[in-house]
């Protein structure tokens, strides 16, 4: 079960240097950021995803935690996702509610309730040989609302999920989701810049998941190298 702050990375040896049972989050989209220079997961095909994931499992040996983004098409993508990346190591898979293409900046349209039950039910089935745990991740509530949103908490939970994450909550949704019953089965996303990590570690969510922070920490640290390269530009010249 995810606790606990979720390290987020694409990178080997952050992953050899944390020496740390915590699983790690392989989000799609920090490597688009940094294979493409495009802030967009949607860019980033499933065969892309599942060469740089295996990699990552084979050198580290880490848990990982798959970026199944939206299953990469309908039912049979969904299960073919869990089914490879299950293969390839992976011990947990997020699987959104986006419509395919999914991306972080700016959701398109959700999938309707039905057909995204559908998908967790074929990457669970997917996934059963290699005992990988299927993580729904809600991040349609800007589209379909907070009731809507407790309505696919409460499927989910009797399909048997045993852990969700919900993105893009406002701090008022997150205080009414706090108050709910199953809130220990819930993680939070951090995938924009409505709520801050300090502020939402106050309501001690089961799991966060950083994703906001970490890409910001990256694009400072790569402004800083621009910066010195610039200066030794100028030096020879």
């Amino acid at each position: 079960m995810l606790k606990g702050i979720i390290p987020v990375t694409i990178s080997a040896n952050l992953i050899k240097n944390l020496e740390s049972d915590q699983p790690l989050f392989v989000s799609g989209r920090l490597l688009a950021i940094m294979t493409l220079g495009k802030d967009n997961e949607g860019l980033i095909t499933r065969r892309e995803y599942l060469q740089y994931f295996s990699t990552l499992s084979i050198e580290t040996e880490a848990t990982l935690i798959a970026d199944g983004q939206s299953g990469f098409g309908n039912e049979l993508s969904a299960w073919t996702t869990a089914k490879e990346l299950g293969n390839a190591g992976a011990r947990y898979l997020v699987l959104n509610d986006q419509k395919w293409p999914a991306t972080s900046t700016e959701i398109a349209g959700t999938l309707a309730k039905k057909i995204f039950m559908n998908m967790v039910k074929a990457a669970v089935a997917g996934g059963k040989d290699y005992d990988l745990q299927i993580i729904p991740k809600l991040e349609g509530i800007t589209k379909y609302g907070y009731a809507e949103l407790i309505s696919r908490i409460e499927l989910l939970l009797k399909m048997g999920i045993k852990q969700i994450i919900v993105d893009r909550l406002t701090r008022k949704e997150l205080v009414q989701l706090k108050a709910e019953k199953f809130f220990s089965k819930i993680g939070i996303e951090l995938d924009n810049t409505d709520l801050d990590l300090k502020e939402v570690q106050k309501f001690k969510p089961t799991f966060i998941v950083p994703v906001e922070s970490v890409i910001a920490n990256t694009l400072s640290s790569e402004q800083q190298l621009y910066e010195f390269y610039s200066k030794e530009k100028n030096y020879e010249e």
